[in-house]
């Protein structure tokens, strides 16, 4: 008994060894970085809903600007796509896809809100205020926010603002930018390991004391 304790107390820092190489792998598998991305297509929205034409619409994410995580998935020879539509000013169902990367890497909308209508010479631009989640192909993920920008030529804000407020629906060109810094949550899968090596642990101790 005496050798198989001693056994078990010298497997314990080989388990919490295992267990924090394994935290390690996860943060470095979450999508950290930041890119800005042009629409191939139209965004087609009212004060309550943003769509897409076509639906899903193809992103080009620039290489120049493109950090991180997104550097692989920037260029022309990527099919990341833009899905709608979503709900303005709303907590969105869970598990949505807004932009997928391809290969199981994506963009989860928690919620999306309309910004200030901006009045700049002869144009004006509208931004729509989005965070959500990033989750990688291994499914570990981390919080973003950014924003997507409509842009309208040859008009004024009032005259956006008040078409928003009779219902129409806009046609705009779009483009937007989004990063993430941190990974979300801990990986449950280690939580769950600590606890067991940490009941093992107190077992050994006791059966120490037992004999």
């Amino acid at each position: 008994m005496k050798n198989q304790i001693i056994a078990s107390i010298a497997s314990i820092p080989f388990a919490l060894g295992t267990l924090f190489a394994g935290t390690g792998t996860a943060e470095a598998a979450a999508l950290i970085g930041e890119f800005q991305f042009a629409g191939i297509g139209a965004a087609e929205f009212t004060q309550d809903e943003l769509n897409f034409n076509p639906n899903p619409s193809s992103l080009f994410l620039s290489p120049i600007t493109t950090t991180g995580s997104f550097e692989q998935f920037a260029g022309t020879s990527t099919t990341t796509t833009i899905h709608g539509p979503i709900q303005f000013d709303t907590l969105l169902e869970p598990d949505n896809t807004f932009i997928d990367f391809g290969g199981g890497n994506r963009f989860s909308l928690e919620e999306a809100s309309i910004g200030e209508v901006i009045q700049s010479g002869q144009n004006v631009s509208l931004d729509i205020i989005l965070e959500g989640i990033f989750e990688s192909a291994d499914g570990d993920e981390s919080d973003g926010a950014g924003n997507i920008t409509l842009q309208f030529n040859d008009t004024t804000a009032s005259a956006v603002s008040q078409q928003l407020e009779d219902g129409e629906t806009l046609t705009a060109q779009f483009s937007g930018a989004l990063y993430s810094k941190t990974e979300r949550v801990p990986e449950p899968t280690t939580t769950v390991g600590l606890l067991i090596v940490g009941t093992l642990a107190s077992f050994v101790l006791r059966q120490t004391k037992q004999h």
